[in-house]
């Protein structure tokens, strides 16, 4: 039976299609240029390579270059929410009749997902942000993030749900006996490695209701 769930924050609960990732994308591909000294082309390499390696670009400039994390964190989620989202009165309805506990576990700043979750119209149905700086800058799919996050919950891990659209987010929450979704709309972008970690296969958040 699950008790608690744990829903990632961008593009799951609103739509890749609305396009503020991107803009946070090009913004971190702008820092590495501007404030680390990288030349522009070869952005894009090293940033596979460190989501390869690291799972972020945060964690593999932060490792290799040794830069400032809050100083990262704040300019590439500069962004205008109200620009790409809006209320959401569906997911609004649905969280309000999930009974169970819900968190947010993102790789984004606090401040940041607050914004998201204000704009979205659901912040008062999130108990908990679990976001970078709780997780000391290990971010998703680093194990210890997650050991983190369920050290803090008030339930076992086997009474817990974990929703992520990247599919690999997946793998360490398995390994803890965590139920795992996976909303299959970014897998182009980012890939389908560690989707048979995946319970149950979603195309997108509203369907949250059919699997609890």
């Amino acid at each position: 039976m699950i008790r608690y769930i744990l829903f990632d924050l961008d593009d799951t609960l609103y739509s890749t299609s609305a396009g503020m990732m991107q803009e946070i994308s090009e913004r971190m591909s702008e820092y590495m240029v501007t404030r680390v000294g990288i030349p522009r082309d070869d952005v894009e390499r090293q940033r596979k390579d460190f989501w390869a390696r690291f799972g972020t670009t945060l964690r593999g400039l932060y490792i290799e270059r040794q830069i400032d994390p809050q100083d990262f964190l704040n300019y590439v989620h500069a962004v205008s929410v109200e620009k790409y989202l809006q209320p959401d009165p569906r997911l609004a309805a649905m969280l309000a009749q999930l009974p169970q506990r819900k968190s947010i576990f993102t790789n984004a700043p606090a401040d940041y997902a607050r914004r998201v979750l204000r704009v979205l119209g659901v912040e008062k149905y999130f108990e908990n942000i679990f976001d970078i700086n709780f997780i000391a800058y290990e971010s998703k799919p680093t194990p210890s993030a997650y050991d983190r996050v369920i050290a803090a919950l008030p339930v076992p891990a086997a009474v817990c749900l974990m929703i992520d659209d990247t599919a690999r987010n997946l793998v360490p929450a398995k390994k803890l006996g965590m139920q795992t979704a996976w909303l299959r709309g970014t897998e182009e972008r980012y890939g389908t490695d560690g989707h048979e970690n995946a319970d149950f296969v979603i195309a997108s958040v509203y369907e949250v209701a059919h699997i609890v």
